[in-house]
């Protein structure tokens, strides 16, 4: 049972973390259509950026964590829960990090997936 939640906190912690990485660099980066030049130069900005770099390992960290996961568990039940536990994340963290705005639908929607998570994960399905 260690070794799964293990895998399941660290690709809730990767996967957001790596994508929250991504969409930094991406923010100096700029927009394709705004960037001058052909695809080859935009590829070549993006790809020298370290937080494009590091986003990248940590969310093939997250994979490879998620492999281990499906080999482990049922994916009715990971899934879900992972997927949920990231949206929370990331949309946290894009508030205080890139000032997003969230409204008092969204912040619904966000208890309802935090609700969602726990009536998943008390209904078992380990294998």
């Amino acid at each position: 049972m260690g070794m799964k939640i293990g895998f399941i906190l660290g690709c809730i912690i990767l996967a957001p973390a790596g994508n929250l990485l991504l969409k930094h660099g991406m923010m100096q980066v700029g927009d394709f259509s705004t960037n001058s030049g052909s695809l080859m130069s935009f590829a070549l900005k993006t790809f020298t950026r370290p937080e494009i770099l590091i986003g990248m390992v940590l969310y093939i960290g997250s994979f490879v964590m998620w492999l281990g996961l499906l080999s482990m568990m049922d994916i009715s039940i990971v899934y879900p829960v992972f997927v949920s536990a990231a949206f929370v994340i990331v949309t946290a963290v894009s508030i205080f990090l890139f000032h997003e705005s969230v409204n008092t639908l969204r912040i619904i929607g966000i208890a309802v997936v935090v609700a969602g998570i726990t009536l998943v994960s008390i209904s078992g399905g380990h294998k």
